[in-house]
């Protein structure tokens, strides 16, 4: 499998990582659009795929969380991305079920998550 080039996960965080730290056990593609009043403003809403501007797939996690893994272009070429991307996470997820996290795991792996963004902050 190539090397994918995953615009919303930390640098060098996997889909392997993503889905054994956070449990995840699905996926949700969502059309979005910017709602930016300035150039350095990000936010962005979910709309209908007519009145979308790109699309952002996300894992889906046992606890219900939805997290952004890459935005995609409404092209041909986006939807290649979102295929691929989709299937290894489903690989992810699979491999993640055979040896899942225990609580003490996952309660590590979330303090990392936090304290490495203090350090960033």
């Amino acid at each position: 499998m190539t090397n994918l080039s995953l615009n919303c996960l930390s640098e060098g965080e996997t889909l392997d990582d993503l889905a054994r730290r956070e449990c995840a056990i699905g996926f949700d593609l969502r059309f979005c659009r910017s709602e930016a009043v300035s150039p350095d403003d990000r936010e962005t809403i979910t709309c209908d795929p007519t009145e979308a501007e790109f699309a952002t797939i996300y894992a889906l996690t046992d606890l219900g969380e939805a997290i952004a893994i890459h935005d995609v272009d409404l092209s041909s070429a986006g939807a290649d991305e979102v295929a691929a991307i989709a299937r290894a996470l489903f690989v992810a997820i699979v491999n993640a079920r055979r040896d899942p996290p225990d609580a003490a795991q996952r309660h590590e792996a979330e303090q990392a998550a936090l304290t490495g963004l203090a350090r960033i902050a």
